[in-house]
């Protein structure tokens, strides 16, 4: 691995400053350090002046190429929908994109096999995680019509959705997941929420007004 790896955050704050130059580090702009609370840099005084930026998509030349880089900068975007930071790729040294380039053109067609029988596990493991989530629906929600808890399950299982049906063990979910998931299903299938929307309202109001109809059909569904 290499010797050091350091968060390079393209902030979300109004401003913050270089502990080494003195200079303001505006917002969007790439701030070097442990985390946006903690003192750090900006890029100019960083180490990585003449860094090659790799995208992320390829794990292994992101892990061979850090492996072979004296240091390596996580570059990290704010995702205002998700509230979080998100990787955007890494900073390298060239030569160890070149070097990891050649380890994979070694092994390329040994990874690929690996790689789709990882792929093929992993959509087993996805369709029985939806049928046990569909199950666990309808004993919370017994009345609710037929097949319907496929509908709710499959909606909210969705792969890198943020949603909430993905964040639990498939051998136990937790009642609020399974309750979100149903009220997010009621809100578009049961009541006319999205055909509310263009008349000057925002989404909180909508949602408001459209609480006691999702609550009387959450009702008639758990029974």
């Amino acid at each position: 691995m290499a010797t050091v790896a350091q968060n390079i955050f393209l902030t979300k704050k109004e401003k913050l400053r270089c502990m080494n130059c003195g200079k303001s580090i505006r917002k969007g702009k790439s701030f070097v350090a442990e985390s946006e609370n903690h003192k750090g840099t900006c890029f100019s005084c960083s180490p990585f002046i003449g860094y090659v930026m790799l995208p992320p998509g390829n794990a292994a030349m992101t892990r061979r190429s850090k492996k072979h880089s004296t240091l390596c900068g996580v570059v990290l975007a704010w995702n205002q929908r998700r509230k979080r930071y998100e990787r955007q790729g890494q900073l390298v040294e060239e030569i160890a994109i070149e070097k990891a380039r050649l380890e994979c053109e070694k092994d390329q067609a040994i990874r690929d096999d690996k790689n789709k029988k990882a792929a093929v596990i992993r959509e087993i493991k996805d369709q029985e995680y939806k049928v046990a989530f569909a199950k666990a629906i309808r004993q919370r929600y017994p009345n609710c019509p037929a097949k319907r808890e496929e509908d709710i399950a499959k909606h909210a299982c969705e792969k890198y959705s943020g949603r909430v049906g993905r964040t639990a063990d498939a051998k136990q979910f937790d009642a609020k997941m399974i309750d979100l998931a149903v009220e997010a299903h009621i809100r578009h299938a049961e009541t006319d929420y999205d055909n509310r929307f263009g008349q000057g309202k925002g989404k909180k109001e909508i949602r408001s007004e459209v609480r006691y109809d999702i609550n009387h059909v959450l009702r008639q569904w758990k029974g």
